[in-house]
């Protein structure tokens, strides 16, 4: 047997024990769920991913993994999706709910600081009445995220961080 086939034999195996072996890895992941959270959460995790987004930076890794990847690829692994994303997405209605609600309320919050719309000024409204909404999304999204990785304050604003800016 010839390295190619002895590689699609391997690929074979992998797939079909994969289904058997499902049942066995949620146990073993849900047990280890506290350790995942802890270390995915710590200092270290935080210095690792800032030193493999810089690495991956520096030598182009996501243009060189998107090489190989077709837009046929792409539609193909769409197409065969499908049926997850819309179990997922039946499923997790009450978290997105909950996930968005405080970007719902920030926006009940900014409209009405708006100016009115200038008939016919499409560049004058977005710049008066697109940009602040989405701005205050931004350090919406910020501030949360500060507050749940760092416990700051909820009343405590934090200062933007953009990691890739030189």
């Amino acid at each position: 047997m010839g390295v190619l086939e002895r590689l699609r034999d391997l690929a074979t195996k992998y797939q079909q024990r994969a289904v058997n072996a499902a049942p066995e890895w949620r146990v073993r992941a849900s047990e280890a769920a506290e350790k995942w959270e802890q270390n995915a959460k710590s200092t270290q995790a935080e210095q690792n991913y800032a030193a493999g987004v810089q690495q991956a930076i520096e030598n182009q890794l996501r243009l060189r993994g998107l090489e190989p990847v077709s837009a046929q690829d792409f539609a193909s692994a769409v197409s065969q999706a499908q049926d997850v994303y819309a179990y997922k997405v039946s499923v997790s209605g009450d978290k997105w709910e909950n996930k968005f609600a405080p970007y719902a309320e920030e926006i009940d919050r900014v409209v009405p600081t708006l100016p009115p719309k200038t008939p016919g000024a499409v560049r004058e409204n977005i710049l008066n009445r697109v940009v602040p909404i989405a701005e205050a999304l931004h350090q919406r999204k910020i501030r949360g995220v500060v507050t749940r990785t760092l416990g700051v304050g909820a009343g405590t604003p934090a200062a933007p961080r953009f990691p890739f800016r030189r």
